[in-house]
């Protein structure tokens, strides 16, 4: 990971002081039922209780019994009844087009592409989605695109706490990059999506949360207009405390909405790039691929005297 020199680093605060009083004044002027306040982020008695900066990629091998997966990130859903099932590696019920691989998917034939999918250079993991060749489209359900994802699932959680994540966004219809938490043992709902994005509204981030609490779905979201997020990374983080929900953007409140009745077990983190689905729908000829989410570091945080 590379390190500012000095003059550079005052230049990057100085930028970065005009960059966080455009982000106020846009977020405020976005009207919501749950309106945000410009606050900033008081990091004063933050505890991290986990951080990767991407140096290396800490990943464990699906092939292995549970007890034998060791690392940090998972790069499938714990939803199959295998990790190479396919609602292990993507959601049907979103429509989306592509299949999250790795270095081991598929079982058989050729990895030319799972390889590429996460890569690590210069302290930055990218995600990669790409258009799938018709020898690896049998092998991935008939898909049309391989991508990928992290799950820290059965290695950590936590609950309540400050989530963070410093990203770039890829640009293009039909690019859906998310970083979201659900419970420990559950497939949600709660959920807890710290941002989501849709590539050809570069300049919309989208903060969301799902509940259940009621014995129905229900939730909250809020479209803040901001700057163009694909030009440069960013930091997305979330406040979860046992009473509020506080989104920030670059360390600038954007967002919050009362904590729901069913959030407060332990939630484990994910950071995806899915490739179309009813919400984004499908790319278009001026979608550029490869196309990738590059992640900087993922951070952890809680407050000295929160409840565990």
């Amino acid at each position: 990971m590379t390190t500012l020199d000095s003059t550079s680093a005052r230049a990057a605060r100085a930028a970065g002081g005009i960059l966080r009083a455009a982000l106020v004044a846009l977020a405020i002027s976005t009207s919501s039922a749950f309106a945000a306040d410009g606050t900033p982020l008081d990091r004063a008695g933050l505890i991290t209780t986990f951080e990767d900066d991407f140096d290396t990629f800490s990943q464990i091998d699906p092939n292995g019994p549970p007890e034998e997966q060791i690392g940090t990130w998972k790069t499938w859903h714990p939803f199959g009844a295998t990790p190479f099932a396919l609602v292990s590696r993507t959601f049907p019920r979103n429509g989306e087009l592509q299949v999250y691989v790795d270095r081991y998917f598929p079982a058989n034939g050729p990895r030319q592409v799972g390889e590429r999918a996460h890569s690590v250079q210069d302290g930055i993991l990218s995600l990669r989605a790409e258009p799938a060749r018709p020898d690896m489209r049998r092998r991935i359900f008939g898909r049309r695109y391989t991508s990928a994802m992290i799950s820290s699932w059965g290695s950590f959680s936590q609950r309540y706490g400050l989530f963070e994540v410093r990203a770039k966004f890829p640009a293009g219809k039909g690019l859906w990059p998310a970083f979201w938490l659900l419970p420990d043992n559950s497939g949600g709902p709660p959920e807890l999506d710290v941002f989501e994005f849709l590539g050809h509204t570069p300049t919309t981030l989208h903060t969301t949360f799902h509940s259940i609490a009621r014995g129905r779905r229900a939730g909250g979201t809020r479209e803040v207009r901001t700057v163009n997020l694909t030009e440069a990374f960013h930091t997305y983080g979330v406040e979860w405390t046992p009473q509020t929900l506080i989104y920030y953007l670059d360390d600038v409140e954007v967002a919050r909405f009362p904590t729901p009745a069913d959030m407060h077990r332990p939630m484990y983190m994910i950071a995806n790039l899915a490739v179309g689905g009813s919400w984004p729908g499908a790319p278009d000829a001026y979608t550029v691929f490869p196309a990738t989410l590059q992640i900087d570091w993922v951070r952890v945080h809680r407050r000295q005297a929160q409840a565990q």
